[in-house]
């Protein structure tokens, strides 16, 4: 039985992994379309990259997107996980459906939505209203996780706190959030994670001046499909694992993603 879990294991993890390999080996092709075995080795794909200021800029418009999607996001989804856990309000759980419900709807619809939405109210700022999308579709994985969180918060600590004298202002900032800040930090990932990778909803916002990165890769394969983009596929695996990596040592993303 031990064999066959571990073989099971294995067959996911060379599932897994099998078409990062497959990326990382066609970047260096010399094939002018992606081959796996690459044929040859060469560097220019990435030279042509290091080249095409486009994708720079639409790299730092969508980390700039997903870190204050986070912030924004964050902000939200908390304030809502923390009312709809501690008090009992009428409709609560319509409240949360409502707050829901954009994992449930297909990004296609909501894209085609709020480009609907935006024309009626005349919003033409396209990074205000990229920005509001991204917090929209990335506030139920905050709710989802930070609520699991304070479902598993023990009351008695707080309430050892409230009988130490402790407000409730001080309570949530001393002894409430530092106790769920595993949960807090995994939904930063998975928000900044959601908001960088988002292609659908964007694709329906953008315009020529603003477009975030996945948007320019969609359209790019659009036209062609050259070793160029698995350069740049490279790129951004090996940027999201330094991300991980990072907060893994710094912050504990052992502890925030419930390993260990």
């Amino acid at each position: 039985m031990d064999r066959t879990l571990d073989l099971i294991a294995w067959l996911v993890i060379i599932f897994l992994i099998g078409p990062l390999v497959v990326i990382i080996g066609g970047s260096f092709t010399e094939t002018p379309y992606v081959a796996f075995p690459p044929t040859g080795f060469t560097l220019d794909w990435y030279y042509q990259l290091a080249h095409r200021m486009d994708f720079l800029h639409s790299f730092l418009l969508s980390l700039t997107l997903a870190a204050l999607c986070s912030l924004i996001a964050m902000l939200i989804g908390v304030s809502a996980a923390l009312g709809l856990h501690r008090y009992a309000l009428k409709g609560s759980s319509l409240y949360k459906t409502f707050l829901m419900s954009p994992l449930v709807l297909p990004t296609v619809v909501t894209g085609v939505a709020l480009l609907q939405f935006y024309y009626l109210i005349r919003l033409d700022t396209s990074l205000l209203g990229l920005l509001a999308a991204h917090v929209l579709i990335t506030i139920p994985y905050v709710l989802r996780t930070v609520g699991a969180g304070l479902v598993g918060l023990d009351p008695a600590i707080e309430e050892a706190a409230a009988s130490l004298g402790s407000g409730e202002i001080r309570t949530l900032l001393r002894v409430t959030l530092p106790a769920i800040a595993p949960s807090i930090m995994a939904a930063v990932i998975f928000v900044f994670i959601t908001s960088f990778d988002q292609t659908t909803v964007s694709i329906f916002l953008a315009d020529v001046d603003l477009k975030p990165l996945p948007v320019l890769i969609f359209n790019y394969i659009d036209l062609a499909v050259d070793p160029m983009i698995a350069a740049v596929s490279t790129l951004l695996i090996i940027f999201a694992f330094g991300i991980i990596a990072l907060l893994q040592r710094v912050l504990g993303l052992d502890k925030a993603m419930g390993v260990g």
